[in-house]
């Protein structure tokens, strides 16, 4: 080989070897701008995993924290069923005694309710009896309703019934009315309102019944009795009430309602009302009464 074309020939390798150097470091270049890229995509990747992971840490307390809130309030809850479980058994206990008492009251609704039937049928018999018995029966029935109503009323009533019939007035329960009190009682005392029979219901009976109902008011009524003598000397024997009141003593003629003044003593005379001036030839305390104030 001449000179000339060696010289050629290692220009030619020469050129080569450029080029395959500048090819190779072309390529260099382009692997390291990939693979920059790639970790700078992988670096934004660790950054966003990072904050993913800060993100779920966070949740993770949070959601730590609200599992220990509900299971403080499951524990609640559950200690609030257990207190109502306690309260239902109760209640159920409670309902099973109600519930007995219901059947037992519906027992004896029943029993009523035979007997209402029983006493509805013999109403009905009872309509078929004369039209007396039928208005006998309504003005029972109503008595019996107005008695029910009142029965406390009537328990009252009875109590002092009972007091005047069978309990004596005691001095220190005794109250001393004024004349304008006895006047207006005697008024709604419905005693002189009775018809005199004889001898069934006379002066006697009068005096004794009015003596009654004012005990019903505390008051010491007594029962006298006058034997003697009417102006025209007519035989005179009667009986009446005496009372003490705030003013002195004073009398009643229980026939009428009127009051009246003494003295009455034996051997003088005295006015009656209905009757005149009476001759009192004895006087006669029948039923004690609370002596004159002094």
């Amino acid at each position: 080989m001449s000179a000339e074309n060696f010289k050629t020939a290692v220009i030619i390798a020469l050129l080569i070897v450029t080029v395959s150097i500048g090819c190779h470091d072309v390529f260099v270049q382009f692997e390291n701008v990939k693979f920059k890229a790639n970790y700078e995509s992988a670096t934004r990747l660790v950054q966003r995993l990072e904050s993913q992971n800060m993100e779920l840490q966070k949740n993770y307390s949070r959601l730590l924290l609200s599992h220990e809130l509900l299971l403080e309030e499951f524990r609640m809850l559950n200690q609030s069923y257990v207190t109502l479980s306690q309260n239902y058994t109760a209640l159920t206990e409670h309902y099973q005694k109600v519930l007995a008492e219901y059947v037992r009251l519906t027992l004896d609704y029943a029993s009523l309710n035979l007997t209402y039937q029983k006493l509805l049928q013999n109403y009905t018999d009872l309509e078929g009896q004369t039209f007396e018995l039928r208005s006998e029966y309504e003005n029972l029935s109503s008595a019996y309703q107005r008695l029910l109503a009142n029965y406390s009323e009537v328990k009252n009533e009875f109590e002092r019934l009972y007091f005047a019939v069978y309990k004596p007035l005691l001095s220190n329960e005794t109250e001393t009315p004024s004349i304008d009190e006895l006047k207006d009682w005697l008024e709604k005392d419905e005693t002189d309102k009775i018809r005199y029979t004889y001898p069934d219901f006379v002066c006697g009976d009068f005096a004794v019944m009015l003596s009654m109902h004012a005990k019903l008011n505390h008051w010491d009524m007594g029962v006298v009795a006058v034997l003697g003598t009417t102006a025209d000397g007519r035989e005179f024997d009667h009986a009446f009430n005496a009372i003490r009141c705030k003013e002195g003593l004073v009398y009643v003629e229980p026939q009428n309602d009127e009051i009246f003044y003494g003295p009455i003593l034996e051997g003088t005379s005295y006015y009656h009302p209905g009757f005149g001036q009476i001759n009192v030839n004895l006087f006669i305390i029948v039923v004690l009464y609370q002596p004159p104030l002094e």
